[in-house]
């Protein structure tokens, strides 16, 4: 009984909340594109540099947006995860 429980999704992660969370996620993306670019190049980066900064940029808000509509609350541990292997590949 007590392992349903802990096993059972909370209050806050129903498909609504998690639909919107992902819905702000995708209108947000083209702002991050364009942030994204004049950051880099406001700091002196290429033109190339900068368009390629906004690029990863914005595909890694994409995946969120996908990751968090596909797994829900259970997506920070998928993060996690990805992280640590980002991690192996720059060392």
């Amino acid at each position: 009984m007590r392992d349903q429980r802990q096993a059972a999704p909370g209050p806050r992660d129903t498909p609504e909340p998690r639909q919107r969370t992902a819905a702000l996620l995708l209108k947000l993306s083209p702002v991050m594109f364009v942030l994204c670019y004049l950051l880099a190049a406001v700091q002196g980066a290429k033109w190339q540099h900068s368009l390629l900064i906004a690029v990863v940029g914005t595909a890694m808000c994409l995946g969120a947006a996908g990751l968090y509509k596909l797994r829900g609350s259970r997506s920070a541990g998928d993060l996690f995860w990805l992280n640590i292997i980002l991690r192996l590949f720059t060392r």
